[in-house]
């Protein structure tokens, strides 16, 4: 009865608990989301509206535009003058040529040119007396004769809507006449050009882009005459509208007889027309209201997936808690559960015991503090380190004491062979002792190099010690000692330049690593500083040894920033300093000398695909030109090298340890000298490659082999762990239950 009454209150809070987690955020985005979407859909409704209207505008424009280009074109043609259109031949070809002009608008119902002073009037289809034309081929109710010739001689153009034109005694229209004065821009015009538009067409033109408008579209003129108009609502009186005073472009809220209208208005600034649409306002957003529905239908079905995901989760929640609360409970009866509190407290009594294994815990993650700091100091001495932010990130993570002033890099050779089998220890307590040493205004961190006879150091000099660079030379002196003293090794040391950022430790590593080439010509103990060997005797050519001597060395080290670097110096003393064309082409080839040989020595000259396209060069920046690309490309095939030498090895030590991880003697020492490498660089090495430690990794290989043999065979457990390596039968059961969950012999059991 305990458990059926428990579970469900449990249940039940976990589902609550999550149905609030879920209400308020949602209850607050719905709000949210609603209101936006149907403030974003009517911004683009009326912006729609707005871009539509604005379309009949330009095209508007475009064909008054032309009506004025028609009218200056015609003015300077001289088939169109008094004279051609009297004489008897040439006036039929100033007919035609009228025509011709007619046809270039597609809106022009009839076009007639008069010049002033004269009882005639010119058209596409012959001449007229005014009176003629007024009275035979178009009738007007309000405009007469006088009023047709004073609009005739006007000096401005203008536009004059003409309501119910009887044309041909059988066909009304409403029309615009359009006149303009000849010749364009002239003071004192000699006639006339007038075009009769027909209203209808502007109307199509409103609605072929208006499409489904269910108000009406009106085009004012500058005078608020109304030119034309489509009409879909005949109950909106436009009279009761003020639009003289409407925005340029825009929406307006106005009321007619007491309903409330959306008007769109927009002006047109070459013509000083106004563009309006005038429509029901429920009509003008009626899309909201489907839209508004469409948002409360979605914001319910994600409520509803909501309500279904806290019972998923509740019970998910719930159901790992019954599963570790099973476990618990194994061997206590009914009694001794009740009196033991609920799920939660036999929960907290189970983390208590956790808790036990806390320093365990903290003791194994100290271990691997030591892996993190070689992989952060391998990284800054190749400069894969791109950022001065991300250094002090790292340094600050790890608590490495890097002080802020000045950094160089020493690298300590020993002679090839002096570290064995037999004093291999001495080697790795040594480097210990080197990993950390305090000086009274530096730090120094040791590094162990990819090979057995050197080691790095990174010394960093606080900023406030006087004359750094004699500094260097009494802390070299000092690590020499120690080294000296503590081993009675006295081996050399080389020693890159200063520098003042940390991002700049990789080139005094370079500068560093240069100095071996000078290892052999100096007796053992020796100090080889890098600015000694580039004080040297300069080249003959003229340009820095020292610069050679970091070439080569980037190169052989695949470090493309520094070696690009390097090459960008030479080129540029190269360009400042005045030398003839004979010297500047020694100069180049003992560089292409420098950097073939170099590639040669790394066993790719393979690469060079084409001496001839590095020698045949015809100007000192094209030449640095390929020099930096073949660099380049070396640098990238070198660096490869690398990465396929580490993934040989890597190969080779993980097939060793797959081989033999049964033994119990299996160990990083023993490895190491299978593999003729140090102890910290195999225990770094492993953990860059597998991503764990050599002990978690062995210790999952025999795991997997107890399990399948505890799944697959009959054998006794204590048998098959001291089959894959452990002697401590009680040990190993207690770290199996740690990482599965149950005991050896329970796993068999579940998994028979």
């Amino acid at each position: 009865m305990w458990r059926y009454w428990k579970k469900p209150r449990l249940l039940y809070k976990y589902i609550i608990s999550y149905l609030f987690i879920f209400l308020v955020p949602f209850l607050l985005m719905s709000m949210i989301i609603y209101y936006n979407s149907v403030s974003s859909l009517r911004k683009e409704i009326e912006q729609s509206n707005i871009n539509k209207l604005e379309q009949v505008e330009n095209i508007t424009n475009e064909r008054m535009k032309e009506l004025e280009t028609l009218a200056a074109r015609i003015s300077y043609d001289p088939r169109l003058t008094p004279y051609m259109f009297s004489h008897n031949y040439y006036g039929g070809e100033a007919i035609d040529e009228l025509n011709k002009y007619k046809a270039n608008s597609s809106i022009i119902e009839e076009l007639f040119i008069y010049y002033h002073n004269a009882e005639t009037i010119y058209s596409t289809h012959g001449s007229y007396s005014i009176d003629a034309l007024l009275n035979n081929k178009y009738r007007f109710n309000e405009w007469k004769k006088q009023d047709l010739l004073n609009d005739l001689h006007s000096t401005i153009p203008f536009i004059k809507p003409i309501d119910h034109v009887v044309i041909n005694e059988d066909e009304h229209e409403n029309m615009i006449a359009y006149l303009f004065p000849i010749s364009p821009g002239n003071p004192s015009p000699y006639g006339t050009v007038m075009y009769f538009i027909k209203e209808r067409k502007m109307t199509d033109l409103i609605q072929n882009i208006l499409g489904d408008f269910e108000g009406n579209a009106y085009i004012i003129n500058e005078d608020n005459q109304i030119i034309a108009s489509s009409i879909n609502d005949d109950s909106i009186n436009i009279k009761k509208v003020d639009y003289a005073s409407s925005s340029r472009s825009g929406i307006n809220n106005v009321t007619i007889d007491g309903k409330d209208y959306s008007m769109v208005s927009v002006k047109s600034d070459m013509i000083n027309w106004k563009f309006i649409t005038v429509m029901d306002s429920n009509q003008f957003f009626k899309r909201l209201g489907n839209t508004s529905l469409i948002v409360f239908i979605l914001l319910v079905i994600i409520f509803i997936i909501g309500f279904i995901l806290a019972i998923l989760l509740g019970n998910n929640q719930y159901k790992p808690i019954r599963n570790i609360v099973e476990i618990t409970r194994k061997g206590k009866n009914n009694t001794q559960e009740m009196e033991g509190g609920n799920e939660l407290e036999t929960i907290r009594q189970t983390i208590t015991n956790v808790f036990e294994d806390h320093q365990t815990l903290n003791e194994a993650m100290y271990m691997q503090k030591p892996f993190a700091r070689d992989q952060f100091f391998v990284k800054l001495l190749k400069g894969d380190i791109p950022t001065k932010e991300e250094i002090e990130t790292l340094s600050k993570a790890l608590q490495i004491d890097l002080k802020g002033g000045t950094y160089f890099v020493g690298i300590i050779y020993f002679d090839k062979g002096m570290f064995h089998e037999a004093n291999m220890l001495e080697r790795e307590n040594l480097f210990n002792k080197l990993s950390d040493m305090s000086f009274e205004n530096a730090n120094a961190h040791g590094i162990d190099l990819l090979y057995n006879d050197a080691m790095a150091v990174i010394i960093s000099i606080e900023e406030s010690a006087k004359q750094p660079s004699e500094l260097r030379k009494q802390l070299v002196l000092e690590i020499r000692q120690f080294i000296k003293e503590f081993s009675l090794i006295e081996p050399t040391i080389g020693v890159g330049g200063l520098y003042t950022e940390k991002i700049q430790i990789n080139r005094s590593y370079i500068e560093a690593l240069a100095t071996i080439e000078y290892k052999f010509i100096n007796p053992p103990g020796s100090i080889i500083y890098f600015e000694d060997i580039s004080l040297e005797p300069e080249q003959s050519l003229g340009y820095p040894k020292e610069e050679q001597i970091k070439i080569i060395q980037s190169i052989k080290q695949g470090d493309k920033v520094v070696a690009i670097e390097t090459l960008r110096h030479i080129f540029s003393k190269l360009d400042h300093n005045d030398y003839s064309i004979q010297v500047l082409k020694c100069i180049c080839f003992d560089i292409i000398n420098t950097i073939v040989k170099t590639i040669s020595e790394t066993g790719l000259s393979n690469n060079i695909q084409d001496f001839n396209r590095i020698v045949d060069f015809y100007s000192i920046e094209q030449l640095h030109t390929r020099l930096e690309t073949l660099v380049l490309d070396i640098c990238q095939e070198v660096k490869g090298k690398k990465e396929s030498h580490n993934d040989q090895l890597r190969n080779d030590i993980l097939a060793y340890i797959q081989e033999n991880y049964q033994h119990y003697e299996l160990s990083l020492e023993s490895i190491a000298l299978k593999f003729k490498l140090s102890v910290s660089y195999l225990s770094r090495f492993i953990k860059e490659q597998t991503g764990v430690t050599f002990t978690q990794y062995v210790q999952e290989l025999r795991m997997e082999n107890v399990k399948k043999q505890l799944k697959e065979t009959q054998q006794p457990i204590k048998d098959i762990v001291v089959q894959v390596g452990y002697k401590d039968v009680a040990n190993f059961t207690r770290k199996f239950k740690k990482i599965i969950g149950v005991t050896p012999g329970q796993y068999r059991k579940l998994n028979r």
